[in-house]
């Protein structure tokens, strides 16, 4: 088995792999300040559940966008078992069959998310990734990134728009049937998630436009089920598209 954690701004996500196979998938919420034995209660508690030994898991894959929580992670999951541990960094990146830009500012996320697409789905592609951020990567079919957009996460939008006005609190993600708010609620709704639509369509079409129209439109993400009705763009949602790239790291890097 595999197990491998892939910490963000938002979530922790925690997946369990045998034979390709996803057996299982946690998520945690992020916390910068929480220690190792923290984390580490529950990981176990959740393997337990799960009914999984420690000693089943055979190595241990690691990324991070999260620096306050690297080393405390490290700490974590070398305590819990025998098994080798590798680390995205870009001190790997030269071992990976992809071609990345900007190696010193981007995200392990996207590096995972890229060698997802070169490996598995074979394709140049447009990655829309519902995270903290919302971001737009494009990799061309010989596995080069040409580039990144980066936009406030939905939710951070949300969550941003309550805290700074006293009066909004916090609002589900859930698209209103009419497209005019009635309430203070639907207002917020339809104000941010009809503009992401928006956004969204406009970003995906102005990419496709300076770099051609070929290019799949692959989403992922924790929010990528939010709006995935409402944008014909998008031509397959692959939820695990982080951990199923970080799951091939084995075949590139030695451990």
């Amino acid at each position: 088995m595999r197990l491998i954690v892939d910490i963000g701004n938002s979530n922790v996500v925690v997946g369990l792999q045998q034979n390709a196979n996803w057996l299982h998938i946690w998520r945690f919420k992020t916390d910068k300040h929480a220690k190792a034995l923290s984390y580490g209660v529950k990981l176990l508690n959740a393997l337990w559940e799960a009914g999984v030994s420690v000693d089943d898991i055979k190595i241990k894959i690691l990324s991070t966008v999260v620096p306050e929580l690297r080393d405390e992670f490290i700490k974590m999951l070398e305590n819990l078992n025998d098994a080798p541990l590798l680390l995205l960094n870009k001190k790997l990146y030269s071992s990976l069959n992809i071609t990345i830009t900007a190696k010193e500012e981007i995200g392990t996320d996207l590096v995972a998310n890229a060698l997802a697409i070169h490996n598995i789905y074979k394709t140049g592609a447009i990655v829309v990734d519902y995270g903290t951020a919302l971001t737009f990567m494009l990799i061309d079919a010989e596995g080069k990134i040409l580039g990144v957009n980066i936009a406030p996460g939905i939710k951070t939008a949300m969550n941003s728009l309550s805290d700074k006005t006293s009066q909004l609190d916090n609002v589900p993600l859930i698209l209103p049937e009419n497209p005019l708010g009635k309430d203070t609620e639907t207002a917020i709704q339809n104000g941010v998630l009809l503009g992401y639509i928006g956004l969204i369509s406009y970003m995906i079409s102005q990419i496709k436009n300076a770099y051609g129209k070929n290019v799949k439109v692959i989403a992922t993400g924790g929010l990528v089920n939010v709006l995935k009705h409402k944008l014909p763009e998008i031509d397959i949602i692959a939820p695990n598209l982080t951990l199923d790239g970080l799951a091939l790291l084995p075949q590139f890097v030695k451990v």
